[in-house]
């Protein structure tokens, strides 16, 4: 194989699998969840503590935060262990956030 064939075919596996990366960047957990990046100023975990779940939901959804519910009432949901910062992890005890965390 020729050296300009070598260099094309190796930037085609580099996009390829950049490609790949950025697709597996939405973690498939998704008990529910909206999937886009964050862009907004007050969006800080502690700021839908006491929202309902609608509310909570929203709001994250409003300002493209992704987001995700780990546990509601007394069911634990089977999530991933990656870390994205950007995401908000809420716990909802009777309709109201009682816990939300970054990651």
């Amino acid at each position: 194989m020729s050296r300009p064939r070598r260099v094309v075919t190796a930037a085609l596996v580099v996009l390829a699998l950049a490609s790949i990366a950025v697709a597996c960047g939405d973690d498939g957990s998704k008990v529910s969840s909206g999937s886009k990046q964050s862009t907004t100023t007050d969006t800080s975990a502690q700021s839908y503590v006491g929202l309902t779940k609608r509310q909570a939901i929203l709001k994250a959804d409003s300002t493209n935060t992704p987001w995700r519910i780990t546990r509601e009432d007394k069911e634990t949901f089977m999530v991933t262990q990656d870390y994205n910062p950007a995401r908000i992890n809420f716990e909802i005890d009777d309709g109201k956030v009682t816990k939300a965390t970054s990651g």
